[in-house]
């Protein structure tokens, strides 16, 4: 069949940014024109700053799910894109015939393990008996994927047609593998997340004692003591997860830098990449500057939000000005997170590719097979 007739899954992926952005325009529009509106004496609007606040976040939920959609599709390729939309697509036709309704609890189950099975699909791990099966779903849309390569890689020899004497013999290759490189972890101090893992828990601390004193703000009204605690401990948050992004690099580098010299020996090399060098490649380089997009989000809409509610409030054009301001800062600040999450979202999908291809020959025994393996089995 001809590329150009493959399903694409195109139609798909705009259904979901048109759904996504139409409502994230009208929560985030509606709710800021309330919340301006709700200042405004001579409104004759029943809604107030409340009803504003509750539409402009409805909206925000939208605007973050386009974003997390944005962030798939360009981490992924024109394949991965297909493979994906058309995995959803193949279980919720069959689901929903004719687009009857279905219950709400059944639905979102059945929505759950179709992303789960596509998620899968996306990545080449889901089964040549899996792919016929959904493609028997509706036989009309051919798989968008390599069928050929599955089918030939379910003909292959597996692990479970080795004899259990070389199934033995691998096993003890690959644990031995392990334990060298445990053992040079653990020369190299690297063996446990240490100075990590405790900036970790001390951000987490402190970004929660942050949210107390919001609520406690809110409860008394934002007194300036309690809103300067609150200030204070968003700035010491936001240096902490700084700090554990440095960290959290550094010993990434130090990490991969062991697992290259492992792979660099090509008596090694063919058995794959040992378990315990992939947890140098779950995290991407970078880490210092991803640990910010967060924070920058939270602050952007902090500020937009408290930005939208006091303009109609200012006294006097200066004051509004400051306030208008501040909500194009915040906007700024927000909308510039966004856009760095996709080159992040890039890295992680290609370290994902690295450490898949680093595996190698390295195969994933079954459950049948591990139960073969067993002493006494």
């Amino acid at each position: 069949m001809p590329d150009s007739q493959k399903y694409s899954g195109l139609g798909y992926w705009i259904t979901q940014f048109a759904f996504s952005a139409l409502l994230a325009i009208l929560g985030l529009a509606g709710g800021a024109y309330m919340l301006v509106d709700s200042g405004n004496e001579y409104s004759t609007s029943s809604t107030g700053t409340g009803e504003g606040a509750i539409v402009f976040l409805v909206g925000l939920v939208f605007l973050l799910l386009l974003i997390w959609l944005i962030v798939s599709f360009v981490a992924q390729s024109r394949q991965q894109r297909a493979v994906y939309a058309w995995a959803i697509m193949q279980d919720y036709v069959a689901r929903n015939p004719g687009a009857r309704p279905v219950r709400p609890g059944r639905a979102v189950r059945g929505d759950v393990t179709s992303m789960a099975t596509a998620a899968r699909a996306r990545d080449g791990v889901l089964s040549y008996e899996e792919v016929l099966r959904l493609q028997a779903l509706r036989p009309e849309v051919p798989y968008p994927g390599d069928l050929e390569a599955l089918r030939l890689a379910s003909a292959a020899p597996s692990h479970s047609t080795l004899t259990p004497e070389e199934r033995e013999r691998r096993r003890a290759e690959w644990a031995a593998d392990d334990a060298v490189a445990r053992a040079q972890l653990h020369e190299a101090g690297l063996d446990g997340p240490g100075l990590v893992r405790t900036a970790r828990l001390v951000t987490r601390i402190v970004g929660w004692a942050a949210v107390a004193v919001f609520l406690v703000a809110a409860w008394l009204q934002s007194p300036a003591p309690v809103i300067t605690i609150y200030l204070v401990l968003i700035g010491l948050w936001c240096a902490l997860r700084l700090v554990a992004g440095l960290l959290q690099d550094a010993r990434n580098r130090r990490g991969r830098a062991l697992a290259r010299a492992w792979l660099s020996d090509a008596a090694r090399s063919h058995r794959g990449l040992p378990a315990p060098f992939e947890e140098f490649f779950q995290t991407s380089l970078g880490a210092w500057w991803i640990r910010l997009l967060t924070p920058m989000a939270l602050l952007g809409v902090f500020f937009l939000v408290g930005g939208l509610a006091n303009i109609a409030r200012a006294s006097d054009p200066a004051e509004r000005g400051v306030f208008v301001g501040m909500a194009c800062v915040a906007a700024l600040l927000f909308f510039a997170s966004i856009a760095l999450r996709i080159p992040a979202a890039r890295r992680a999908a290609a370290d994902r590719d690295l450490v898949r291809a680093y595996r190698g020959g390295r195969e994933t025994p079954t459950s049948e097979n591990a139960k073969t393996s067993r002493p006494g089995a």
